[in-house]
């Protein structure tokens, strides 16, 4: 079983009581990838949110169906794959997540939190306030980039 000392290390986990962390704890698997390996593709269905632990993860848009553009790195204790978890008719990831190097990550079922969530409802806002925190710099990450390009 992880132990609570190792989600700890998670910046969006950092706001959830020990006793929230042991909840999580019991349904958080490890997962491993090499250089190169894809871990969901834009389009699939999002099943799956994830934590890096050691490594990097590049996420990917296809600009057309031959050319991916990376528009983001995700580094060691940040957290990616939020498609799980938003609330949509279809939860499909809308980009493609790839290992840059030998990468270990925490993966959390969307099916797992959900029933953690209604459960404690204190620890599905803490987290799910994280969540928002975190997309909102990722869309003003994504409007810099974009008035670079096109500004």
């Amino acid at each position: 079983m992880i132990d609570v000392s190792d989600l700890k290390s998670i910046i969006m986990l950092t706001y959830l009581k020990d006793s929230m962390l042991e909840k999580l704890a019991k349904v958080t698997l490890i997962r491993e990838y090499s250089a190169g390996d894809t871990i969901f593709r834009e389009g699939e269905d999002a099943t799956h949110l994830y934590s890096v632990i050691e490594g990097k993860v590049g996420l990917e848009v296809m600009k057309n169906p031959s050319t991916p553009v990376m528009i983001n790195t995700i580094c060691e204790n940040r957290t990616f794959g939020f498609s799980a978890v938003i609330e949509t008719e279809e939860k499909k990831y809308i980009t493609t997540a790839k290992a840059y190097m030998r990468t270990k990550l925490f993966a959390w079922k969307a099916e797992d939190l959900e029933a953690l969530f209604q459960k404690d409802c204190e620890m599905g806002f803490l987290f799910m306030q994280r969540i928002a925190k975190i997309i909102k710099t990722r869309l003003q990450i994504r409007t810099i980039q974009y008035l670079d390009i096109y500004g």
